[in-house]
């Protein structure tokens, strides 16, 4: 069998859940006997996360414009090391390496990772459907909306929502206490929300529900895992309501485990952007009982009343009585637990994401239009 060589490309800078995939993606396909190159902005945090995993990369600038000098240096690239599949990540990233790409015979697969809605121009429609040979969707809904709002092509949208290690995030991992390290109680109950601090994660919306909250049962604890570009804001938002003795900023945590252990019930308010999300399979397989919005793919994994509990967008009276729901009913949360899991398991793992992402590969492969011949 012919090595497969693998590039991504990510034009963003920063870290996230789309970053975090590909980084893992990566790293698994490695594994697999995959050649892989990770192709980002030299001072991105993927970068040096990739270097750090000793996965191979390519130091790559590249403007919003359109990136000639990037365009050249990518089609170089992919001809000189024979790389079979180009896969994309960002717009900018998504139309340099698609058009480099498709300059040398290399097939292009792009990922979608967010519900935001794209431009309905015919501009767009060519990015997608003519630069890309497939397009992966991190959700149904999203793949559902490209195809009816956006006249995308069916059979060459694929759904392959993010996956969660079950071996990794699961409640029996023996992992170290944080509540002492953070100076929260044994009996106190503690709300969770691990995400980046973005304005439309809804932090803002969690945090105006404590004051009630805080009434309700008086030994609660909010602890916030990640960094972002509101951290100020929400810093300032809690010095506002006088809630720095309730809520704990731990920033980014390269190993979330210790801390979904700490968490009672965990939060996902978003209301704008998410795809199916990391997050919430991850407490799902951990056994932790899941609040969030139904926006994006999110409906995917939280269904209401079954493997979670979905509330309205902007809605602090909301999460305050769902937190209530779930404190106050034994009942309910050993059932959402359960159902929750059973759906994480099905749905979300990383084995069932890889090996998606792998078919996709071989299918493009196989393809008679291939210039390449390879035996897989």
């Amino acid at each position: 069998m012919t090595k497969i060589n693998l590039l991504h490309t990510e034009w963003s800078g920063g870290w996230g859940g789309q970053e975090i995939r590909i980084l893992a993606e990566s790293k698994e396909f490695l594994k697999r006997g995959y050649g892989v190159t990770i192709a980002a902005q030299p001072d991105s945090k993927l970068m040096h996360n990739a270097k750090n995993n000793n996965i191979p990369t390519m130091s790559l600038t590249m403007g919003k414009g359109f990136n000639i000098i990037a365009i050249i240096k990518l089609a170089m690239f992919i001809r000189k090391n024979k790389i079979h599949i180009v896969h994309t990540h960002s717009a900018v990233d998504s139309r340099t390496a698609g058009i480099a790409a498709k300059l040398v015979g290399a097939k292009v697969v792009r990922s979608r990772h967010i519900s935001i809605p794209v431009s309905n121009s015919y501009l767009t429609w060519l990015q997608y459907m003519k630069l890309a040979d497939r397009l992966i969707t991190s959700g149904e809904s999203i793949r559902r909306n490209l195809i009816t709002e956006n006249r995308m092509l069916p059979d060459r949208i694929v759904s392959i929502p993010a996956g969660v290690n079950e071996t990794l995030f699961s409640s029996d991992q023996a992992v170290k206490s944080i509540r002492q390290e953070f100076n929260i109680g044994h009996k106190d109950f503690v709300l969770g929300m691990v995400s980046v601090l973005r304005s439309w994660k809804g932090h803002e919306f969690v945090i105006k529900a404590m004051p009630k909250l805080i009434k309700k049962i008086p030994n609660i604890q909010l602890i916030i895992v990640g960094d972002g570009p509101i951290k100020d804001q929400i810093t300032q938002l809690i010095a506002d309501l006088s809630l720095e003795k309730y809520i704990i900023l731990a920033g980014h945590q390269q190993d979330t485990v210790p801390f979904y252990k700490a968490m009672d019930v965990v939060l996902l308010p978003s209301y704008a952007g998410e795809a199916t999300s990391q997050t919430l399979p991850q407490a799902m397989l951990m056994n932790i009982p899941v609040i969030s919005t139904n926006i994006g793919s999110l409906s995917e994994v939280v269904i209401h009343n079954e493997t979670g509990l979905v509330v309205p967008i902007k809605d602090s009276e909301a999460i305050y009585e769902s937190v209530k729901r779930i404190y106050t009913d034994i009942g309910l949360k050993d059932s959402l637990v359960k159902k929750a899991k059973q759906h994480a398991l099905k749905n979300f793992t990383f084995d069932k994401m890889i090996n998606n992402t792998q078919s996709v590969y071989l299918d493009l492969l196989k393809s008679k239009r291939y210039s390449v011949p390879l035996d897989v």
